[in-house]
């Protein structure tokens, strides 16, 4: 039984992705920094895409980990290295498990 949904509409798509990401982030900015995060997020490897999009965040990343402690990593490092992020939320995508 589905309980909860959300919608979020694509307004910058980012590079499409190939492999089936391990978990996505969905993160939080100012909308004037929206193209600069995209682009910061983009250029790490394990980044598969980032998307802005219109509703409760701005961006939606898909990412790729070997595990949760890589993922826990990354996270951090997307943390530190992109500038502008104000919150992010990680979920893990099911058919891992």
């Amino acid at each position: 039984m589905i309980e909860k949904t959300q919608t979020l509409i694509v307004i910058s798509e980012g590079k499409s992705f190939t492999e089936e990401p391990y978990a996505f982030l969905f993160l939080n900015t100012q909308p004037r920094n929206l193209e600069q995060v995209q682009q910061q997020l983009q250029s790490i490897p394990k980044v598969l895409s980032a998307d802005t999009v219109f509703g409760p965040y701005d961006v939606i990343c898909a990412v790729r980990a070997s595990d949760k402690d890589d993922l826990k990593q990354l996270v951090s490092q997307i943390q530190k290295e992109v500038q502008y992020i104000q919150g992010t939320v990680t979920a893990i995508v099911a058919s891992l498990y």
